[in-house]
């Protein structure tokens, strides 16, 4: 199915449809954690905000696969960020 998109959509078009959906994600995360806290309220439940969520990371996530030449290189990438995020926070808390 991914070859199929990759075939008749244009990579320009595919990195725009990642722009636009990595936009929603961001907003849909501000959003859920407003739910969360109420210390600012939204009339979405913590569900309906959570579900939101979901979909938008599904959207990115979707648009991210068409976008991949090597799975290989994408998963060195993020190995590594992984590994520094996991060294910041082994370091404060052995402080």
């Amino acid at each position: 199915m991914l070859d199929t998109i990759k075939k008749n959509v244009p990579l320009e078009e595919r990195l725009l449809g990642l722009a636009e959906e990595a936009s929603e994600l961001s907003q849909a995360a501000l959003k859920y954690r407003r739910a969360l806290t109420k210390k600012n309220p939204t009339p979405l439940s913590e569900d309906d905000a959570y579900e939101n969520l979901l979909e938008e990371i599904a959207d990115v996530t979707l648009y991210m696969d068409t976008l991949y030449i090597n799975t290989g290189t994408v998963k060195e990438h993020y190995n590594r960020k992984l590994r520094r995020w996991n060294d910041r926070l082994m370091k404060e808390t052995q402080k």
